[in-house]
């Protein structure tokens, strides 16, 4: 974990609350743990507060923690939420899965399980933070291409088409983008380019880097035949390892 992750510790009782948040900046000194007694604490908190993880008991007076849970979700789908209580049952365990909890672990004695609860944070923070940079990058992404005057196309691992702008379905004679989803990228070219492409997509996606341009004939979706200029490059998209084609007419 390479920044500090700040933890909402949601609990009725107040002595176990700083006896959690004690031991919890003892295993991860990169937590910064606070500590509400109410539901209604926890949500004023996590509107006003840079919350990364939320740590909330089950049982708790007014709602309990998978109302707590419900509306949370309604305003942060993806905030990590680890129901931490002593009422453990298949039930709960089932309600908390159901309304998008993140992980169920039911406390114990003594301290050994601070560090379970330790290690489910940091890893839950650490999911939440890949995902939320992933999505970042694909919005830069789409606001980069999604208008480009040249037609992109990116292809997953099967060399299946994940995405195409704007640029490409007008290029492909489409007559929207779902006409090139998923479709494999030998179906845009002539018979007689699809193996040196194939070969040059394979190398692409096991060496990485990007390949020399190359001229191409190009087979929009009617059919037609143009003739074109393509760089390809490795890269990511949406957390998954694609090829970029970019065409140059």
């Amino acid at each position: 974990m390479k920044q500090n992750a700040s933890i909402l510790h949601v609990d009725d009782e107040p002595s176990f609350t700083e006896l959690v948040q004690t031991f919890l900046e003892r295993q991860n000194e990169k937590f910064d743990v606070e500590t509400a007694n109410r539901v209604d604490e926890g949500l004023d908190r996590v509107s006003a507060d840079n919350i990364d993880c939320i740590v909330s008991d089950y049982e708790m007076p007014g709602k309990n923690g998978i109302e707590f849970l419900r509306a949370l979700r309604s305003k942060l789908p993806n905030l990590p939420f680890i129901l931490y209580t002593g009422k453990g049952s298949e039930e709960i365990a089932g309600d908390a899965i159901s309304a998008g909890a993140t992980d169920y672990i039911q406390k114990q004695s003594g301290t050994d399980h601070y560090t379970l609860l330790a290690n489910r944070i940091q890893n839950a923070v650490e999911q939440y933070h890949t995902e939320a940079t992933a999505k970042r990058t694909d919005e830069r992404y789409h606001n980069l291409v999604d208008t480009a005057p040249i037609p992109i196309l990116l292809f997953d691992t099967d060399g299946r088409s994940v995405y195409a702008n704007d640029s490409a379905v007008t290029f492909l004679n489409a007559d929207s983008h779902a006409d090139l989803e998923n479709e494999a990228f030998t179906q845009f070219l002539h018979a007689e380019d699809q193996e040196t492409a194939s070969e040059r997509f394979r190398t692409l996606m096991s060496e990485g880097g990007h390949a020399p341009e190359i001229e191409y004939r190009i087979r929009a979706i009617d059919g037609e035949i143009k003739k074109a200029t393509v760089t390809t490059a490795y890269g990511y998209y949406q957390g998954e390892k694609v090829a970029q084609a970019m065409i140059h007419v």
